[in-house]
C-alpha cells in the first residue's frame, strides 16, 4: 500500500491541501471543521521516509499506527468521502485451504473442496446518528456492516475496518457471486440498530430513582385531593361551589397523570435514528464450493475465505 498516496487522497477528499516539499516531504493545511482531529492544528509537515523524517524533525513520520494516520483513518470511516470503496489486500492466496476449511468446521466428518474462485465480496455500511431525547439530548453515531452476499450484520467487519485500505476505482476484475439487495440489507442494519438502541435505552433507564419520582407526585396530588375532599364535606354548601370543588379534583387528577407521563418520559426518553450516509466495500475473497460429510448424508456449501478477517465465513 503507498501510504503517501493514500494519505494525499484523503487530505484531498476532505478538502485539505497536500504541497509535496521535496521526495517525502509534504506541507499540509487541514480544512478547520476537521482540526479537532489533529490536536487543533490546521498546518504541519508530514513526511513518509525514516531518513527524511530524521532530517526535518518538525515532520510527522507516517507509518502504521502513527498518530495522523490513525487519526485519518477514523476520519474516513465517518465521513462519506466516496461511496464506492475497493479494496486492496496484499496477497489472495490460501497455502492449505482443505485445512483451514477443516478447522473452521471441526464439526464435519469429512470435508471436498469441489471448486475454487475469486470474487468479490460486498458490504453495506450504514452509518447512523442515534438520538436519546430525555430532559436533555445526547447523541452517538453508529455504524452497521451488511455482507451483502449472506444478508447478516457483521460486527466483525466494523472492528477490523482499520485493516482496509481501499481505492475510489475497481482494484481487482472479479466477478460479485449472486444479486446484492441495497434495501433489504438497509431493513436489516436500521432493524439491529432499532434492537440495540433499544436495548441501551433500558440501560439509561434508572427504575429506582424513577419510581421515587412517581411515589413523590402521587403522594403530593393524594394530599392535594384530600384536601379538596374536606372542603365538600363541609355542611351547607352550594350547588355550584359543590361543583367548583368537583371540578377541581377532576383538574387535579389531570394535572397528576400529566406529571406522571412527563417524569415517565423524562427516565425513558424518546429515541430518534437518522441514517448519515451509506458506503460500499468492495473487498476480493476467496470462494470455495465444497461438500461436507455429516452422519449417512453429503451436502454441498459454498463458503468464502476473508483476508481481512483471514477466516472462513
Amino acid at each position: 500500500m503507498d501510504l503517501q498516496k493514500f494519505v494525499t487522497d484523503v487530505l484531498e477528499g476532505i478538502g485539505g491541501i497536500v504541497d509535496p516539499v521535496e521526495y517525502a516531504l509534504c506541507h499540509v493545511l487541514i480544512p478547520e471543521e476537521y482540526s479537532h482531529y489533529f490536536q487543533n492544528r490546521t498546518e504541519f509537515d508530514l513526511s513518509f521516509d525514516y531518513e527524511v523524517a530524521q532530517e526535518n524533525p518538525q515532520s510527522e513520520f507516517i507509518t502504521f499506527g502513527s498518530y495522523t494516520l490513525e487519526q485519518l483513518l477514523t476520519i474516513v470511516n465517518r465521513e462519506a468521502v466516496s461511496t464506492n470503496r475497493f479494496a486492496e489486500v496484499e496477497r489472495l492466496s490460501l497455502a492449505n485451504p482443505l485445512k483451514k476449511l477443516q478447522e473452521a468446521y471441526p464439526e464435519y466428518k469429512k470435508i471436498t473442496i469441489l471448486e475454487e474462485a475469486r470474487v468479490l465480496g460486498c458490504w453495506a455500511v450504514f452509518q447512523f446518528r442515534v438520538t436519546f431525547v430525555t430532559d436533555e439530548k445526547d447523541e452517538k453515531t453508529d455504524q452497521i456492516w451488511v455482507n451483502l452476499l449472506t444478508g447478516e450484520v457483521s460486527d466483525t467487519m466494523k472492528q477490523e475496518q482499520n485493516r482496509i485500505f481501499y481505492h475510489d476505482q475497481p482494484v481487482y476484475p472479479y466477478p460479485i457471486p449472486g444479486e446484492i439487495n441495497i434495501d433489504e440489507a438497509f431493513k436489516t442494519a436500521f432493524q439491529y440498530i432499532r434492537n440495540e438502541t433499544e436495548r441501551e435505552n433500558k440501560r439509561r433507564t434508572q427504575e429506582a430513582p424513577m419510581q421515587k419520582d412517581l411515589d413523590r407526585i402521587e403522594s403530593y396530588y393524594r394530599e392535594l385531593l384530600a384536601e379538596n375532599n374536606k372542603k365538600a364535606k363541609r355542611k351547607g354548601l352550594s350547588l355550584e361551589k359543590k361543583n367548583e370543588i368537583s371540578d377541581r379534583s377532576r383538574a387535579i387528577e389531570l394535572e397528576k397523570d400529566k406529571q406522571l407521563q412527563e417524569m415517565i418520559q423524562k427516565y425513558n426518553g424518546k429515541v430518534e435514528i437518522t441514517l448519515d450516509h451509506g458506503l460500499l466495500y468492495f473487498i476480493p475473497l476467496l470462494q470455495y464450493n465444497i461438500k461436507i460429510q455429516h452422519h449417512l448424508e453429503d451436502e454441498e456449501r459454498t463458503v468464502y475465505y476473508n483476508p481481512i478477517l483471514k477466516n472462513m465465513e
